[in-house]
């Protein structure tokens, strides 16, 4: 349920910006009431420096709000700057990290609440008898300085995240977090677990895009309540039509439940379990680096080094299916990507334009050994093998002897 909900948050990002403009108008009712009803209290309470009479709290809120609404286009301003420098140098898929980040989010919010105080306050401090000091703006004044205090933030927070190390960084982090959350889900197997000898009802995708999320609690108490094993047949992150089949429902009994509302389709790929997506964001950024008008190697191999860290941890969810138990009968299976298969999707392609740069190369070979280094000996062998492919795309004819040496050397060190 805390998935489906991220990923609503994900999709609709005027949420969190609307539940602080919300706040606002609340706050603006209480303090319009407390001003109405409560006067004799408030001012003795209440510092008389903090008590403003009628015309001049119109006046300032009028200007906190025409200065809160510059600051917000400000803002706005900013972030098309900087979703233009994340879509052209680094990815088109990095450009939701930063929409959808807590403190992008939490700067609009504030800014637009402020706005909405201002504006309702100004709406109801007419019905304030004129001769009333009124403490509504001293609360204006307030919220002033928390929104120019998260100005501030906002573009320290800017100035970091076009920071291309940092940005690989914050990746990574996501892809490890990624990881140790799914490690303690289900058991990973490397082969199909035997199932009940019946024919299978079929469930079609009956919608396009990509698959963003199983609901596994929802589909094991579906599997118990009607005693039933289902069976998905595709990964996390894999593109569907509506003819694509989702998974097969066998040993019905009690009934039939349509599983497909367990089963989130959209129209990107998100990090909410796609472990390879998160890795892949980074590869991208890697790609961008070498490309010719970039020409940025130290770029790519800080990239590298961090996909090897990221992949070492992925290395523990190696397996090509994912079975949960009820004792001792299966009850789902959901199929997933094995390690061989995100090693090569991952670093395929900068292998590829890397051929004929050693310092890339040997980055390659310096992940490869990270991700080998203590590791099982079934991973060491995924890694071997990768590392053989990788020595095969070597440019012979452009690099010299000293680098095909080097390589060679990184390579038997695997």
């Amino acid at each position: 349920m805390k998935e489906r909900t991220w990923l609503l948050f994900l999709r609709h990002i005027w949420i969190v910006p609307g539940f602080y403009s919300l706040a606002a108008f609340i706050l603006a009712m209480i303090v319009i009431w407390i001003d109405i009803s409560h006067y004799e209290t408030v001012k003795k309470i209440v510092p008389n420096r903090l008590l403003t009479s009628t015309e001049l709290t119109k006046t300032i809120l009028g200007s906190i709000a025409g200065s809160l609404l510059t600051m917000t286009s400000i803002t706005f301003s900013t972030l098309m700057v900087v979703l233009t420098t994340y879509s052209g140098q680094f990815s088109p898929r990095i450009l939701q990290n930063f929409i959808q980040d807590k403190v992008t989010l939490r700067v609009l919010g504030v800014f637009m609440g402020g706005f909405v105080y201002s504006m309702f306050s100004l709406l109801f401090i007419r019905e304030v008898n004129n001769d009333d000091p009124v403490i509504s703006a001293a609360v204006g004044v307030f919220i002033a300085f928390i929104c120019l205090a998260y100005f501030a933030h906002f573009l320290q927070h800017v100035a970091n995240s076009i920071q291309v190390t940092k940005l690989i960084n914050r990746l990574a982090d996501d892809a490890v977090k990624l990881v140790e959350k799914n490690e303690t889900s289900g058991m990973r197997v490397k082969t199909r677990p035997e199932l009940p000898d019946t024919a299978p009802a079929m469930l079609l995708a009956e919608n396009k895009g990509y698959l963003q999320l199983y609901e596994v609690n929802k589909l094991l108490e579906t599997a118990r309540r009607h005693k039933c094993v289902i069976e998905l047949t595709l990964p996390i992150g894999s593109f569907v039509t509506k003819k694509t089949p989702l998974g097969k429902v066998y040993k019905i009994e009690n009934g039939y439940e349509d599983i497909r509302k367990y089963i989130k389709i959209g129209d990107d790929r998100t990090i909410a379990q796609d472990l390879e997506f998160a890795i892949q964001k980074m590869s991208e950024i890697t790609l961008r680096a070498l490309a010719p008008g970039a020409n940025d190697p130290n770029t790519a191999i800080d990239g590298i080094r961090h996909i090897g860290m990221a992949l070492d941890e992925a290395s523990r969810l190696d397996g090509k299916y994912i079975i949960y138990k009820d004792r001792e009968t299966v009850q789902l299976i959901i199929p997933q990507r094995p390690f061989e298969e995100i090693l090569y999707e991952t670093l395929y392609e900068i292998c590829y334009s890397g051929r004929d740069r050693v310092s890339v190369l040997l980055a390659v070979f310096e992940a490869l050994e990270m991700i080998s280094d203590g590791n099982t000996p079934s991973i060491k062998a995924k890694v071997r093998n990768f590392g053989e492919y990788v020595r095969a795309k070597v440019e012979e004819d452009i690099l010299n002897e000293t680098d095909r040496r080097k390589i060679t050397e990184r390579f038997m060190q695997l």
